[in-house]
């Protein structure tokens, strides 16, 4: 049975928004107003991710159109963010640990736990990159409709309980802020959290040994000596849809391993999302595995986005093995050779981790989001809230391709 779509004016009397819970439910009007290549807003990407959501996330959606005509799409998030599970702070350790160092991290994970909300999302948590909203050509005031999709939608899950606090929009490249700035005009503030690791894939690489073959030479020697730790022992294998299946509980068991242990971590994956993803995906998602002998030790996964970009997705390792093998950074590794045999332009690392991405080939992308509280006075707070919960992560870019001065 359809749901009910709620509808809204806005703008003007010929401009209206309708708000859907499923992609589903206006699949002609989605379609037609998506006419991008984001992969990430297309119906069968969200339908997977509507069957296998991560844990507390919903999903809604709003429908912009013009007189009968769709001009553009709104994707929403709602989670509830709790700054306890979400923000981890480790105990300060090694020669240059103090007290005041140890007491900081102690005052900064306290504040965090105060901090539990629910939030609407205009993007993905689960990638990097505005996949927020899409619009025809030639459509204006794009943040005032985003705006008003999103106060809509929190309207409507105010109306079945669900208090929204937060309203966030991301992620920005610097070159789009001109296009999003209105946002500002409407009470949001900008912000940063970690740069996105974006890595351009030259078209003269036409294998990995091309990249390779680009690095200097203690870059080179680097990766070709985790490959041969690898190969002594490792066998890597892409995964069909039945395999993945097969190995579900291993590969969220690895995937947990990785998150559990990482500073931040919004999301939690559904047991069946890699199954679902590439059901859905088919060749556009690509799960590797790990294996010393019959045991899987790691996995990496990508999605072939059709504007082009190849987008490093989820991975797991056991922590156990990943100083044997250097699993991670033949993982990065792979992914740079995923990403050249699909001919991309650029492989996105996402977030975390920038030094190792640095020293194969990533650059640092400052995303800007833009973040509204629903309380007028405490969103004139909430910027130095931010600055203070932002993880602090200080690392020393690498160059490691022959033009670029060595370190």
């Amino acid at each position: 049975m359809q749901a009910e779509i709620t509808s809204i004016q806005t703008i003007s009397q010929e401009v209206r928004i309708d708000i859907i819970r499923s992609v589903s439910e206006d699949a002609a009007g989605w379609d037609a107003a998506v006419q991008g290549n984001n992969l990430f807003l297309q119906r069968p990407y969200l339908t997977a991710l509507e069957k296998h959501p991560p844990k507390g996330v919903q999903f809604r959606y709003a429908i912009i159109r013009q007189g009968d005509e769709p001009i553009g799409v709104v994707y929403g998030q709602v989670l509830y963010f709790n700054g306890a599970e979400s923000i981890r702070y480790q105990q300060a350790s090694g020669p240059t640990a103090c007290f005041f160092s140890t007491f900081g991290q102690f005052l900064r994970g306290l504040v965090a736990r105060q901090v539990g909300f629910y939030s609407l999302v205009c993007g993905n948590l689960m990638l990097s990159g505005d996949h927020g909203f899409a619009f025809r050509e030639g459509v204006e005031k794009i943040p005032q409709l985003v705006d008003d999709a999103m106060r809509q939608m929190r309207k409507d899950l105010e109306a079945e309980g669900i208090p929204v606090s937060i309203l966030l929009v991301k992620d920005f490249h610097p070159e789009q802020l001109d296009q999003v700035d209105g946002f500002r005009q409407r009470q949001f503030h900008a912000f940063h959290i970690l740069p996105s690791m974006v890595m351009a894939l030259r078209p003269e690489w036409k294998s990995y040994s091309d990249y390779l073959g680009d690095l200097s030479s203690k870059y080179r020697v680097r990766a070709n000596k985790a490959r041969k730790i690898l190969a002594k022992e490792v066998v890597r294998k892409e995964l069909d849809l039945s395999e993945i299946s097969a190995a579900l509980p291993q590969l969220h068991a690895l995937y947990r391993e990785v998150a559990d242990d990482s500073g931040f971590n919004v999301i939690t994956l559904d047991e069946h999302y890699f199954a679902g993803m590439k059901e859905s995906l088919g060749e556009d998602f690509i799960l590797e595995a790990y294996y010393r002998g019959t045991e899987m030790i790691g996995f990496v996964s990508g999605i072939m986005n059709r504007n082009g970009e190849f987008e490093a997705h989820f991975l797991g390792y056991d922590n156990r093995w990943n100083p044997v093998y250097k699993l991670y950074f033949n993982m990065l590794l792979d992914l740079i050779e995923m990403g050249i045999s699909r001919q991309a332009s650029h492989l996105v690392f996402a977030r975390t981790a920038e030094e190792i991405k640095s020293s194969v080939g990533a650059v640092a992308v400052d995303l800007t989001c833009y973040i509204r509280h629903r309380s007028s006075f405490t969103n004139r707070f909430i910027r130095p809230l931010l600055d203070y919960l932002n993880p602090v992560d200080d690392w020393s870019p690498r160059h490691p391709f022959k033009q670029a001065d060595t370190q």
